[in-house]
């Protein structure tokens, strides 16, 4: 069940989520958070929802999922870049 009583949710969460899907550099995410907010806002326009109700969607899909999404991100990384997974002999 996701924790809404954080003061993260849901605009933080729902941002982490869209940078997650935008994919990663050396440096880390590509997106910002304002970057990734200016896309939930966009896609809410577009869907014709209200922009809290969509950072909402978002931000309980990204903390139900956490722990598979980060796996993914770290595991793109590694891939791309050469950056080692924790544990991995350099």
């Amino acid at each position: 069940m996701p924790i809404v009583n954080d003061t993260r949710y849901p605009y933080t969460y729902a941002c982490d989520l869209v940078r997650l899907f935008a994919g990663y550099n050396a440096s880390g995410t590509v997106l910002s958070r304002s970057e990734a907010s200016k896309i939930r806002q966009g896609i809410a326009e577009v869907l014709g929802i209200d922009d809290e109700e969509l950072a909402r969607k978002f931000a309980d899909y990204y903390q139900l999922h956490q722990d598979d999404l980060t796996a993914k991100g770290l595991q793109e990384l590694s891939l791309n870049f050469g950056i080692p997974l924790y544990g991995e002999r350099v």
